[in-house]
């Protein structure tokens, strides 16, 4: 009787949304424990979960990983991935991932509610009206177009809140250090952190909070702001030193703040900012809208289960970056060069010295990283003999002195697409090469300039042997006594030795040792593999 195959099993440790839920549990089997602490979480992933997904409240620290059993991805739903010690995940080979997409258009939309909010003092106008006042004098506010808007950031929510800055008649300006002028919306220039900072009427922060950002708006950087400016503050708590920024708003050298995050969330019942009258707060909830909750908890579901059962980690923060957009072109191809990976290590050895490979065609560029990881995670895993993921592939490349080399182009030889594996093995190179035919169906069409046209998807058996009649009913007769059935096979003559050829059989099953001697054993054949 065949066995079940085992269903992924996943933590959902925060709030998550229902649809979201649905999708996990339609390919997996699913805990939900919400509220843990660092101990709580640690004794849960000791259980053996597979993945653990989280949002901003709960804390994935270097302790609560210690004793993980088998966890091989953290997704976090949303952007931010500071609640998360990323190293820590990144030495045990577990793979990071977010949605910075999914709530993009949310957050940035909060971040224009807190600018004309500022702008008009609506959120105090509300309470006194609601308290019995008619402070209409009091309420004076100032005008956004045609005011200079300073956007720090100029990622996903970035780009969308120039835009919308643009449409509201502003002057925007950008500033970011990874992106120039063709990387950004009509209508924005971009500048120097100094230029933004003396010019900008309103400046709104739209960076991930890195060592490198972490109290990057700190006292002198707020004091170099333009006098009278308004600060829009809905990224991450410590970018934004807090205490300067109530000093500067007491001093009255900045005309008010807006903030939908702190250095400590919550803040302290007399925090300052509580108390001052040009500042508006709201409790972190950039990323809540009924569409954000279901966008994010559903790119976060479908994006766990591609990683548990296809190995395609789409927008992975310690692994190459594979976007969504790209994943329905690219992911075959992960597949392939895997394979063909474990064709070339199963024939002919598994001392890999060095990687090659290469994308031809109309495949996106942007996948040859990707694609090249997938391959040498096979490489190393057959010469180290232990798993390697993704996240630490490249690592144990330059630790075991493994050179790697990936290169696409946009020639076209023979095939719309073509990917070609080049493994240095014990000093001789291997190459094999395949391509996709559809969306999905991976072919072997070349072995070291054999012409083939196979299936490289394992169980394989794959034989040279001597090209004349009569072989190949013999290693059928073989097979058969084994009771082991050949679904498909391919045959091709060596280019490298005179007289033989190449056979590749996919089998309804894999050889064992005692097995694969019995095809060896056959007079006509050379040499015999699996590929499992």
């Amino acid at each position: 009787m065949a066995g079940t195959v085992k269903r992924p099993t996943i933590l959902v440790a925060d709030e998550f949304g229902a649809e979201g839920l649905e999708i996990l549990r339609a390919g997996a089997d699913v805990t939900v424990r919400t509220g843990m602490d660092e101990q709580a979480l640690g004794g849960a992933l000791a259980e053996g979960y597979e993945a653990l997904i989280v949002r901003s409240a709960t804390k994935v620290t270097a302790g609560s990983l210690e004793g993980a059993r088998g966890l091989a991805v953290i997704g976090r739903a949303g952007i931010g991935v500071d609640n998360i010690d990323v190293d820590a995940a990144t030495e045990r080979g577990i793979v990071v991932m977010n949605t910075p997409d999914a709530g993009a258009i949310t957050t940035a939309e909060h971040a224009i509610a807190l600018l004309v909010s500022l702008a008009r003092h609506v959120p105090a106008a509300d309470a006194a009206l609601k308290a019995g006042r008619w402070d209409k004098s009091r309420f004076t506010g100032v005008e956004i177009t045609g005011k200079v808007f300073g956007v720090v950031g100029m990622g996903n929510i970035g780009r969308v809140v120039a835009a919308r800055g643009v449409g509201l008649g502003m002057e925007v300006l950008g500033y970011d250090p990874y992106v120039d002028e063709s990387g950004t919306p009509d209508g924005v220039r971009m500048v120097t952190l100094d230029e933004l900072c003396a010019h900008a009427d309103f400046v709104s922060i739209h960076v991930p909070l890195l060592d490198a950002t972490h109290h990057l708006f700190d006292r002198e950087r707020l004091a170099s702001l333009k006098p009278g400016a308004r600060l829009i503050h809905a990224a991450r708590g410590g970018i934004v030193d807090d205490e300067a920024l109530c000093d500067l708003l007491e001093s009255g050298h900045l005309a008010g703040a807006a903030l939908d995050v702190f250095e400590r969330e919550p803040p302290t019942v007399d925090h300052r900012l509580r108390k001052l009258p040009n500042v508006v707060l709201t409790p972190h909830i950039g990323a809540s809208t009924v569409e954000a909750s279901r966008n994010i908890s559903r790119a976060m579901a479908t994006q766990v289960l591609s990683a548990l059962t296809q190995g395609i980690v789409l927008n992975g923060v310690n692994v190459p970056r594979l976007d969504p957009a790209s994943a329905q072109a690219a992911a075959p191809f992960l597949a392939l060069g895997a394979n063909l990976t474990r064709f070339l290590t199963a024939v002919f050895g598994n001392r890999v010295e060095s990687l090659r490979v290469t994308l031809q065609g109309s495949l996106a560029a942007a996948a040859a990283r990707p694609i090249t990881v997938a391959c040498l995670g096979v490489a190393l895993q057959r010469r180290l003999g232990h798993p390697v993921t993704p996240v630490n592939a490249e690592r144990l490349a330059r630790q075991h002195d493994v050179r790697v080399h990936h290169e696409a182009s946009t020639v076209k030889i023979d095939f719309q697409n073509l990917l070609r594996v080049e493994l240095l093995i014990d000093g001789e190179r291997h190459v094999a090469s395949g391509t996709v035919l559809g969306l999905r169906h991976g072919r072997l069409i070349e072995v070291d300039g054999t012409v083939l046209d196979a299936i490289p998807e394992p169980p394989l058996l794959v034989t040279r042997h001597d090209d004349r009649p009569g072989v190949l009913g013999a290693i059928g007769t073989a097979l058969g006594e084994l009771g082991v059935n050949i679904v498909r096979m391919q045959l091709g003559a060596s280019t490298r030795t005179r007289g033989a050829a190449w056979g590749i059989m996919n089998l309804d099953r894999a050889l064992g040792s005692d097995e694969l001697d019995r095809v060896r054993a056959l007079e006509p054949v050379f040499e015999a593999f699996v590929v499992d």
